[in-house]
């Protein structure tokens, strides 16, 4: 370690830190959907660069990254829902916590947004209830087909309680306005059952009764993120026990649920849409992985520094991204209607644990290559990672929290700033709020040099710092 980070260390120490507690239903009027993002002209010139810089250089701002191609007329047939407040009452680990969401076209202009518009990030200690906000998120989504879709709910309302309830209000509509929404779902304890109740207030439910159609498009991942072995084993086609809808969230409630592998639907679909998936995954692979259209028999093959590797034999990084990503594809490609880009798709897409397996140069780059390559879709992640923290700014981030005197969890926002700080300066912020990154034992050692410095002790005072810079080798 440096001087010059552990100058930045004291600074972020006593840098004033604070929390502030969401509004619930705030005062954010879902008519400033009516403004997208970005103009028409801002539009162009970003696809012009996009012809004339299709590379994946390092950027520092959002805004210099390519995108993908994005019709935005195209969200006419295609229409958008997005989720833009929850309320979430006696749900296992939450009494009580409300939360205001991102969403793309929240902001009327871009210099308003975050750098990410479509981004929330849940962090927390395990058991604060970040995956229980994910399921929380789709029950609301799914609104009046959630008790035909194949959903059981299972211990889900808090102890001793009788009744659970999440209130959540969504923004529907296209290029041409939208409709505020509203899905109550409620969950009564009976004996050993749940039974669950939904109330929806507002236009357009009914289109959730048509599976092949665009709107109302809800996408969910579980951590257990495994891939069906036998493409033949399609398991969107366990239509009898699941519905599709619920099918693209059911690994957010059942770690047993397998995703669709490529080898079950992409071969079936348009020249065109091989073309957009081949390109999707070359902009969310490293460099040095490719994907070219290839199988093997049933089975995906990517290249690997040019060598040929079936998708099962890939690592189990590779893998749980692919997987979940793959699985995004195909339901995007099954409801989107044959002129409309995947990436101009608008929804909702819930991911457990974004992180999960990936390496640290991996995690500094994957929540901006998804939000760039779906602009239009709002994603609701959770990480453990403070280097996937790192890459946001503090109105995308939501800090789950246990109240230790109530045992209960609680959500709310952190107004110190992460973005762009490296990993041990946000393990060490409010965010996540550790003591030390040090090992133990080394920490336990520089508390009992600094004790001996304190009173004198020279030596002590030397292989403090020596300790500081060098770690466990410089007290030998």
């Amino acid at each position: 370690m440096t001087w010059n980070a552990v100058f930045g260390l004291l600074a972020l120490f006593f840098a004033p830190i604070g929390f502030y507690a969401s509004g619930w239903f705030g005062s954010r009027l879902v008519r400033r959907l009516r403004v997208r993002r970005v103009s028409a002209r801002r539009e162009r010139q970003r696809l012009e660069r996009v012809r004339a810089d299709g590379d994946k250089r390092p950027v520092s701002s959002l805004s210099e990254r390519s995108r993908l191609p994005v019709d935005l007329s195209a969200i006419r047939d295609s229409p958008y829902v997005y989720l833009t407040d929850l309320r979430i009452t006696d749900l296992r680990c939450f009494r009580e916590a409300r939360l205001s969401l991102r969403f793309p076209g929240e902001f009327a202009t871009p210099d308003d947004a975050p750098l990410v518009p479509n981004v929330n990030l849940l962090i927390g200690d395990n058991g604060t209830g970040k995956s229980t906000v994910l399921r929380a998120a789709a029950m609301v989504a799914l609104g009046p087909v959630l008790d035909s879709s194949g959903f059981v709910p299972y211990r889900l309302v808090r102890e001793e309680r009788d009744t659970a309830l999440v209130e959540g209000r969504l923004a529907f509509g296209g290029v041409g306005g939208s409709e505020p929404l509203a899905c109550d779902v409620r969950m009564r304890r009976r004996g050993d059952f749940e039974v669950v109740e939904t109330d929806t207030r507002g236009p357009y439910w009914d289109d959730l009764f048509d599976e092949s159609s665009p709107s109302f498009f809800v996408a969910g991942y579980g951590v257990n993120r495994r891939t069906a072995e036998d493409a033949r084993s399609d398991p969107s086609q366990e239509r009898g026990r699941r519905r599709r809808r619920f099918q693209r969230v059911s690994s957010l409630f059942d770690e047993t649920v397998s995703l669709v592998p490529f080898g079950a639907w992409l071969p079936t679909v348009s020249a065109e849409r091989r073309r957009e998936v081949a390109e999707v995954l070359r902009r969310a692979l490293p460099d040095d992985v490719r994907f070219d259209d290839d199988f093997d028999g049933e089975d995906a093959v990517f290249r690997r520094r040019g060598v040929p590797v079936p998708f099962r034999a890939l690592s189990d990084g590779y893998r749980s991204y692919l997987g979940w990503l793959g699985d995004l594809l195909f339901h995007l490609s099954a409801v989107a209607p044959a002129h409309v880009p995947l990436g101009s798709m608008g929804g909702i897409v819930l991911v457990d644990e974004i992180d999960l397996l990936l390496h640290p140069e991996w995690q500094r780059k994957v929540v901006l290559d998804v939000a760039v390559m779906f602009p239009n879709i709002q994603f609701i992640l959770t990480t453990h990672s403070p280097i996937v923290t790192g890459t946001l700014q503090a109105r995308n981030i939501l800090l789950a929290r246990d109240d230790p005197d109530e045992s209960v969890s609680r959500l709310s926002g952190v107004r110190a700033e992460v973005h762009g700080l490296n990993a041990e300066q946000v393990l060490l912020s409010s965010y996540f709020s550790l003591d030390t990154t040090r090992a133990p034992d080394v920490a336990d050692d520089l508390t009992e040099l600094a004790r001996k410095a304190v009173r004198g002790d020279d030596a002590a005072r030397r292989r403090y710092l020596a300790v500081l810079v060098d770690g466990a080798t410089g007290s030998r």
